[in-house]
């Protein structure tokens, strides 16, 4: 009986381990940028960041095409622009204190598109052809119903879980109006926000309605919840309705073995990195799992990630305590 026990233990103890949340994220403790972040040295192939935890492996990519040069065709196609560097890391204030923790992103190069779907038309002047070209995109960008496809070229981020569970994922969009999609690799079709995508985090002036002495006076206000634009068609991909920069979480659960593609529609979005609940556990596997767990993460009762000096109440791997 007592070894009975123990091995019940055993396993509670190795599910304890598996649920705690891994992550990721492209700052080290400083506020610079992780040293993963370099160009491949090929100008002309893409940057490819890998980076993993316990029960996740992902990248981040950037480039290479960024553009094409208008002019005459060669077999078929203009010479393209290359870049396939990375954007020095930003970051955003969300306290005057520094409380809550800044929000830090990194951008990559170049639409997130499908090369092989974009057209070349001919520029003409006054009706008259001139014998130069350029770059039609429409058919390249990626439609939330999967039928153009995932993106091939430019920045987009892609997760995959070893194991079911949560992601929440922080990605920075430079105007609110402008499509953002969690996208699944094995039908390339897009979860829908509001049903399968929580989204929560900040939005350009709109601020915190406090007292002129308080650390987030003048700064923006953390939302639980931030709906889309509409309902309808792309507008149920717009995170906010207005025209103005969101720094904010997508969470939704994932399928293990899936491997899921976030990137804007038409320009670079900002990646901050991620944070992974496993959802389902078995036995003693991944015992020794989630090295990324070590460092802890910790939390408000607003939701805010917040730093060793904020003062009050905390939770830190689903336990609450005061922190003083």
């Amino acid at each position: 009986m007592k070894k009975f026990f123990t091995l019940i233990s055993m396993a509670l103890v190795a599910m304890s381990i598996n649920a705690q949340t891994e992550s990721w994220y492209v700052n080290n403790e400083d506020g610079t940028l992780k040293a993963d972040y370099v160009a491949n040295a090929d100008a002309s192939a893409m940057s490819v960041v890998k980076f993993s935890t316990a029960n996740v492996e992902g990248t981040h990519t950037s480039g290479p095409v960024a553009g094409y040069n208008d002019g005459a065709l060669e077999n078929g196609k203009l010479t393209p622009k290359v870049d396939n560097t990375w954007n020095g890391i930003k970051s955003q204030a969300l306290s005057k204190d520094g409380s809550v923790a800044p929000f830090y992103y990194v951008q990559g190069k170049g639409n997130p598109v499908n090369l092989d779907k974009v057209e070349f038309e001919e520029i003409m002047t006054d009706g008259e052809p001139t014998g130069n070209y350029r770059a039609k995109w429409d058919a390249s960008y990626y439609t939330p119903d999967g039928t153009a496809g995932l993106p091939k070229n430019g920045t987009y981020i892609t997760l995959t879980p070893k194991v079911a569970g949560t992601f929440k994922v922080g990605i920075w969009a430079n105007k609110g109006n402008r499509d953002v999609y969690v996208a699944k690799g094995s039908d390339a079709k897009a979860l829908a926000f509001g049903s399968d995508v929580k989204i929560s985090g900040y939005v350009q002036a709109t601020n915190n309605d406090v007292a002129e002495d308080s650390p987030l006076y003048g700064y923006m206000l953390y939302q639980k919840e931030i709906a889309t634009k509409g309902t309808e068609g792309t507008d149920a991909y717009v995170i906010a309705a207005g025209n103005r920069p969101v720094w904010v979480y997508l969470t939704f659960s994932a399928t293990a073995g899936e491997t899921y593609y976030i990137f804007n529609k038409n320009t670079q979005i900002g990646f901050s990195g991620f944070e992974f609940t496993p959802g389902e556990t078995s036995g003693i596997v991944n015992i020794n799992a989630s090295t990324s767990a070590k460092k802890s993460v910790r939390y408000n009762m607003a939701g805010q990630q917040v730093n060793a000096s904020y003062k009050g109440l905390v939770i830190e791997n689903g336990k609450k305590f005061v922190q003083k």
